[in-house]
């Protein structure tokens, strides 16, 4: 690359500076690229205008070997790491909308050991004036080839904009491998336990007051019997589990945990309030309402907003292990592929071609082992025993060679001709269907209305099984 390009790309990307990093204990990264960085490290330059997610991972020592043959590590900026997807113990990052020649700030605060990003604007506007002085100590974001990652991030967020960032992130929040859901967990368990505890105290109180009434005491000997309990109260309240209110009254750590705003969607009710009978079977099954609910009502029918979230919620999953994006990604992929009525509408067919695309483009993107480990080792007790994705893909399958059938959705042969051909290679997944071509024959659907097929043998188990009235 000659200097005049080098130049103007200097000029329109934007820049990160990291100021004050450990050296040789930072995994520092930004979308899919991440590195370990080194002494001389203080940012990233030339990145792209556009939405990013910058994360970091602080380590005790290296876990890679420089490479002189690369520039970057050979001058002691970066140290690159596979992918976007290793290293790392809690990964801390933070979604930002770049612009065009903007400079973002992060400091270390060794005090937190966090980062922290600078709000001062007279100080941000000295960064940029002496941003040159920087140049020398500045990691190169991978824009050409060999190294170029730019075109697959494209593939994976091109559908988050800065709207999306402010509906789903707070402000300058960052995101790490905390799941504000463990809370709530915590808090249910100790309500039972304290629960549990204040039943056996009964039933023991109520156990001694019996012997009492059969023995005759003095009321001295009452009395140091009623003691001697009290300071046994005493002694088992100070080894009770904390309940919730103790939890809540605990300093909290130097970095405040930010719950990400995802849309709440429950597929275990899936139909209208006030549904009944057979309403409430065929919309337990066929999800295709409540995607219509959420897609008109929050989304406000923009195929761009349902995707910006569904894709932030797998870009977070992927780069700061958080698994509040897990289960979002989770529910928003289920929610699609089982909205059975959805997918011959006309209404949907530009969401389903971008969805299938944007999954085609998460399944192929990242080794096929991160998939498997994260399917298979869920913490949602169902998939242990599951693999959702794959039942998700063959029920959407088979909605979609139904349609085709009837002469409907069309527009979605090729693009699921691809997923299908996709996951086969890559996970020895088989979608049935044949979308290569249209198949003249008679539709046959079962007694609930919905499309039926020889291949129908997936029924739904566990966490997301329908609701069945008879």
């Amino acid at each position: 690359m000659d200097n005049e390009t080098l130049k103007k790309l200097f000029k329109a990307g934007a820049i990160l500076l990291v100021l004050d990093a450990p050296q040789n204990q930072l995994e520092f990264g930004i979308d899919v690229n991440c590195w370990n960085t080194g002494p001389r490290f203080k940012g990233i330059k030339i990145i792209p205008p556009g939405a990013h997610f910058v994360y970091y991972s602080l380590h005790n020592t290296k876990s890679t070997q420089a490479n002189p043959d690369d520039e970057a590590k050979a001058d002691g900026t970066l140290e690159v790491i596979e992918g976007g997807t290793t290293g790392g113990d809690v990964r801390i990052g933070f979604w930002h909308q770049f612009e065009s020649g903007e400079v973002v700030v992060m400091k270390w605060n060794a005090y937190n050991e966090n980062m922290e990003l600078e709000k001062d604007v007279d100080q941000i506007a000295r960064y940029k004036a002496g941003i040159q002085e920087f140049d020398p100590f500045l990691g190169p974001y991978p824009l050409l080839p060999p190294e170029a990652t730019y075109p697959a991030w494209i593939k994976l967020a091109n559908h988050i904009t800065q709207k999306t960032i402010s509906r789903l992130f707070p402000e300058d929040g960052f995101v790490d491998s905390y799941d504000d859901q463990l809370e709530a967990e915590l808090s249910r368990a100790t309500k039972i336990i304290d629960r549990e505890q204040k039943e056996e105290k009964e039933k023991a109180e109520k156990e001694r007051l019996q012997q009492s009434a059969q023995q005759v005491r003095s009321t001295n000997t009452i009395q140091e019997e009623d003691e001697t309990a009290m300071e046994t109260d005493s002694t088992d309240d100070q080894h009770a589990a904390p309940s919730a209110k103790d939890i809540s009254k605990r300093p909290k750590s130097a970095m405040e945990h930010i719950s990400v705003k995802f849309t709440p969607i429950d597929l275990r009710s899936s139909f209208r309030k006030g549904a009944v009978g057979e309403e409430v079977t065929r919309y337990s099954l066929d999800k295709s309402w409540l995607l219509n609910n959420l897609f008109s009502t929050v989304y406000k029918s923009d195929v761009s907003a349902f995707l910006g979230e569904y894709q932030s919620a797998f870009v977070t999953m992927l780069l700061s292990y958080h698994l509040g994006a897990f289960r979002q990604w989770k529910t928003m992929t289920i929610l699609v592929c089982q909205s059975t009525e959805a997918t011959s509408s006309s209404n949907y067919t530009s969401l389903f071609s971008e969805f299938i695309q944007t999954l085609l483009h998460q399944l192929t993107s990242i080794p096929s082992s991160f998939f498997m480990d994260l399917l298979f080792a869920s913490p949602d007790q169902d998939d242990m025993t599951a693999n959702f994705l794959e039942q998700a893909l063959r029920v959407m399958g088979r909605n979609i060679q139904s349609g085709l059938r009837r002469g409907q959705c069309l527009e979605l042969r090729k693009p699921m001709h691809a997923l299908q051909k996709a996951v086969q290679e890559s996970f020895e997944w088989k979608i049935p269907g044949d979308f290569k071509k249209i198949q003249k024959v008679v539709e046959v659907t079962n007694e609930m209305g919905l499309a039926s097929d020889e291949d129908d043998d997936y029924e739904e188990e566990g966490e997301y099984a329908p609701v069945i009235v008879q």
